[in-house]
């Protein structure tokens, strides 16, 4: 049996069940859960993202959620330094996300990539995503962000995002057993539970938190999260209520159809669950 440290990863598309597994794992381990969801980060969408109650939170230890505020933009390198540090102090840490580049950062390291021109950057924000797509070389994404992302490294530097991913990674953390966990649901029940979920959300607030955040006059990565341009739209009297509750499940769906692709690519688990009642701890630690 291998004497290193082990960390235990649960990863899976929005709304199949994640935080749900997690607080069973925390509180069979007697642990606590770190956030591994690039907008659960943020302190002032705790509706809207799906972040765990306070009620939860006080069930088990909760890091690295709903801490970070409107005005920053948070990239993967800032999240795995506090990730790492909170890794280093616990004795089972627990991960539980849906955003696959943080966990492959982790544990796979992250790609050195050069800082992106501010001017650069401007410049793609304002083009259209025909117009990017029609730029960008190398490029394996479909994913708007990333397809952007590609292009201002590209024009910056002169060379492809891949480029610069085929490079050797740097590590963050050693000496690490990584115990990990892919949720996928069958679609329909995933489907279900998107619709579902968003109701719950709508009910407890998730427009008025929108429209609170609004007011602060957001600069940072929280403005991508998804509900914020369909509730500003609404707010706006752009589109109709109904046309904003189409457009966010829709949107959310297609978000873990894409969350399901890249995972099935990119993400070798240990345990593969369709079904996170089914998982039982002997299957982990029997699993290679």
């Amino acid at each position: 049996m291998s004497d290193l440290k082990k960390v235990f990863v649960i990863m899976g598309p929005t709304a199949s069940g994640k935080s749900a597994l997690g607080r069973i794992f925390a509180t069979t381990l007697k642990t606590g859960l770190i956030n591994a969801d690039s907008m659960q980060i943020y302190r002032d969408l705790p509706i809207l993202t799906a972040s765990p109650t306070e009620e939860e939170k006080k069930s088990v230890p909760h890091y690295l959620y709903n801490f970070v505020d409107e005005k920053t933009v948070f990239n993967v390198a800032q999240w795995l330094t506090l990730a790492v540090q909170q890794i280093q102090e616990m004795d089972f840490p627990v991960l539980v996300g849906g955003t696959g580049l943080y966990v492959s950062a982790l544990i796979n390291g992250l790609a050195e990539i050069p800082d992106v021109d501010p001017a650069v950057r401007e410049e793609v924000r304002q083009m259209t995503l025909e117009e990017v797509a029609e730029q960008v070389r190398e490029c394996p994404y479909t994913d708007p962000q990333r397809m952007r992302r590609a292009l201002e490294v590209q024009l910056s530097t002169g060379k492809t995002l891949a480029f610069f991913q085929a490079q050797p990674r740097q590590k963050f953390i050693q000496d690490i057993e990584f115990k990990t966990i892919f949720i996928n649901p069958p679609r329909p029940f995933l489907h279900q539970r998107i619709e579902k979920r968003f109701h719950q959300m709508k009910k407890n607030g998730m427009i008025e938190e929108v429209q609170a955040l609004l007011k602060l006059n957001p600069t940072g990565s929280v403005l991508k999260a998804i509900g914020v341009c369909e509730i500003r739209a609404y707010l706006d009297g752009k589109i109709t209520e109904n046309q904003m509750v189409e457009k966010i499940i829709t949107a959310t769906r297609q978000y873990a159809k894409r969350q399901i692709t890249w995972f099935k690519h990119q993400f070798k688990a240990d345990i593969v669950l369709t079904d996170v009642q089914s998982f039982r701890f002997s299957d982990l630690i029997s699993s290679k």
